[in-house]
């Protein structure tokens, strides 16, 4: 991938990883009931997922970076 287009990326999942985590604090039923509640864990879960993926998409470690 190209590095421009692989910044990018990283720049916009790590902007969906602080709105998830933004709106899971702010903004999420604090009330959900029953299986609903089993939700806001995986939700927890996705965004130390989102930014790391974002720094492995900012900072990838190829062949083919190792020559610059």
């Amino acid at each position: 991938m190209n590095l421009a287009l692989s910044r990018i990326c990283a720049v916009a999942v790590l902007l969906l990883g602080i709105a998830l985590s933004f709106w899971n604090v702010f903004g999420a039923p604090h009330d959900w009931e029953g299986s609903m509640k089993w939700l806001r864990l995986p939700l927890w879960l996705a965004v130390p997922g989102l930014i790391s993926a974002s720094a492995k998409l900012m900072f990838p470690s190829g062949t083919t970076d190792r020559a610059r």
